[in-house]
């Protein structure tokens, strides 16, 4: 089961967005970089300058203007200029003065088709005299996952016609480090140098954010404020400022792991400044790593559980106890994991465990059922399915220990007459196929009557009544089984061509006996024993072939369904006193004397 729920998770991937949202858990409160200061276009800067769409491009050339003099490092803008303006010019000097500022490029109409990059058909793009006034253009595509959360960053889009076009983020750090954009970007064992890093992607040049998080302590600053000049420099000098949309119910505004509310765009940008500043990357190992992962699971629990049990608590205990304990080893492994960069799918091996819990416990209880099948067909050639299932329940109970209890039994001996004489003049084969024949006819006629078969002994057959099973017509029961097993022995023997008959002596005696467990821990045997049993053995000693002989006792709790011979007093070995014996000689009809009494089935 753990090996199917395995190829199940990792080729069909259930929960997607259940597996996503868990991994979003993992990220710590890092502080994000003092390094990175977003100057927002929000509510305040709207309500002071209007309509965006109706400023004139001299706002943001004084805000230029400004933010060089404070000592700003790099200036990035998340906004874009595509259309011209009378004011383009004075915004062009202000950014060749500035000589850092970069600008954004928007691509538009995604372009369905098999190629590693994400590919635009259009793109938005600065006007061409504010495009050679700066220093780079990076694309401000945000690109979010199935689940509509941004997890991920293009480093870089194309479009159609195959112009490349750098990440915002890349743009802004190149201009940092004064370097220049790269002619291509190769990719190679899963990461592309830049900015003399490796940095992992995936084919598509993904490269997984680190956020923070905790984006309010984003260094901020009002672009009203920057406009007007009116910010502390200290906050912008020799720092990268972001300036992008921040005013409530602008629509670049998106779902990130470690915010419950959407955040701007220009703060994804950031955040993905930040994971390649301070090289703390994530990588999403493939689908090998987590097969592996969870067979590795799959090998330990296969290992453990079975040996664990089923049925009793400390086997249930031990059994969810292993489970949870690698729970949580796995879930430990996996926060660790994702602070060392490595961000695993935890979902489906966390899942897979409990999986694998439940099948055991399935796979045991069905196994065990089968076994218990098993015994009791095999109890059942001996003694009734009656019998069989009280003492499967009370070992199951833990109640078959060594001892037992006083209680009234019947107990039948059966010994087969002149054995010696017809041993002697038949094979060994031919002697065990008489014996298998003539055996099996007691032993079906006691397990049909309820009874369990304690013993063979060589020839003999020990049955005993109203043990471990309590059946109050336990006399009756047992010399209806009697009777019957010599009728049909005589049955039998009409068809034997034996030089000598087979017949059976049987002697019943009902009386109290210890019933229970007699032997040693390791080897034990359910028996009774006591005078009442002895007493049964001589019985069947003194009885002729094909009759059955009842003592006192039996023949008492018997007498209104059976007709008797009271005999001679018996002298029986071992007893000072005769025994009192009865013959039976028949079966009395139903009367209305006896039919309110139980009869034997």
């Amino acid at each position: 089961m753990g090996c199917l729920f395995t190829l199940v998770a990792l080729l069909v991937q259930p929960l997607y967005g259940i597996n996503l949202w868990f991994s979003d858990q993992l990220f710590t409160s890092e502080p994000p970089s003092p390094n990175i200061v977003i100057a927002g276009i929000d509510d305040d800067t709207l309500d002071t300058y209007g309509r965006w769409a109706e400023w004139p491009r001299t706002l943001h050339a004084q805000a230029i203007d400004n933010l060089s003099q404070a000592g700003a490092k790099v200036i990035g803008f998340d906004v874009i200029f595509a259309d011209s303006s009378s004011d383009d010019e004075m915004l062009a000097t202000a950014m060749v003065k500035a000589d850092n500022v970069v600008l954004a490029a928007v691509g538009t109409q995604r372009v369905s088709q098999a190629r590693a990059e994400i590919t635009y058909d259009n793109f938005l793009l600065p006007i061409a005299s504010l495009e050679q006034a700066v220093s780079n253009i990076g694309h401000a595509n945000v690109v979010p996952d199935g689940d509509g959360t941004v997890r991920r960053l293009p480093l870089l889009v194309k479009s159609s016609s195959g112009q490349v076009y750098p990440a915002l983020a890349l743009a802004v750090l190149h201009r940092l480090f004064s370097m220049p954009l790269p002619q291509e970007y190769l990719l190679e064992n899963g990461t592309v140098n830049l900015l003399a890093r490796d940095i992992p992607v995936d084919t598509s040049y993904y490269l997984r954010i680190n956020f923070s998080a905790d984006n309010e302590r984003r260094p901020y600053v009002s672009y009203g404020d920057v406009i007007s000049g009116d910010f502390n420099p200290s906050i912008v000098n020799n720092k990268i400022v972001l300036i992008g949309m921040t005013a409530t119910g602008e629509p670049d505004a998106w779902a990130i792991p470690t915010s419950v509310s959407k955040i701007p765009g220009v703060f994804i940008h950031a955040a993905a400044m930040d994971t390649i500043l301070t090289e703390r990357f994530l990588i999403k190992p493939g689908i090998i790593i987590t097969l592996m992962i969870m067979l590795l699971l799959v090998s330990i629990t296969a290992f453990a559980l079975p040996r664990c049990g089923t049925w009793y608590w400390r086997d249930v205990a031990k059994g969810v106890g292993i489970t949870g304990g690698l729970f949580v080893a796995s879930l430990v492994a996996g926060f660790f994991a994702f602070d060392r960069g490595y961000s695993l799918d935890l979902l489906y091996p966390l899942l897979l465990l409990p999986v694998v819990y439940v099948g055991n416990v399935l796979y045991m209880v069905v196994s065990e059922q089968s076994d218990k099948k098993f015994v009791k067909e095999l109890f059942g050639r001996y003694i009734s399915p009656q019998v069989a299932k009280e003492i499967l329940s009370r070992a199951d109970a833990g109640e078959l220990r060594l001892g037992g209890e006083q209680r009234e039994v019947s107990v039948l001996f059966a010994d087969i007459r002149n054995y010696t004489p017809i041993s002697e003049q038949l094979s060994p084969e031919a002697i065990v196929e008489m014996l298998n024949t003539y055996l099996s006819v007691v032993t079906d006629s006691v397990v049909q009557h309820d009874g369990i078969v304690n013993k063979f002994w060589g020839d003999s057959i020990i049955a005993v009544w109203n043990a471990p099973q309590s059946r109050p017509e336990h006399a009756l029961l047992a010399v209806k089984a009697a009777w019957e097993a010599q009728q049909k022995a005589a049955e039998l023997q009409k068809s034997d061509n034996r030089p000598l008959p087979v017949q059976f002596g049987i002697g019943i005696n009902t009386g109290i006996a210890l019933a229970g467990n007699i032997g040693s821990v390791g080897r034990s045997e359910y028996t009774v024993i006591g005078d009442s049993v002895n007493i049964a053995s001589r019985i069947c000693s003194s009885a002729p072939g094909g009759e059955v002989w009842i003592g006192a006792e039996t023949y008492n709790q018997t007498k209104d369904y059976i007709e008797t011979e009271e005999l001679e007093p018996q002298k029986l070995k071992g007893k000072a006193a005769p025994i009192i014996v009865y013959r039976v000689t028949a079966w009395r009809p139903i009367t209305p004397q006896n039919k309110s009494r139980p009869s034997p089935s």
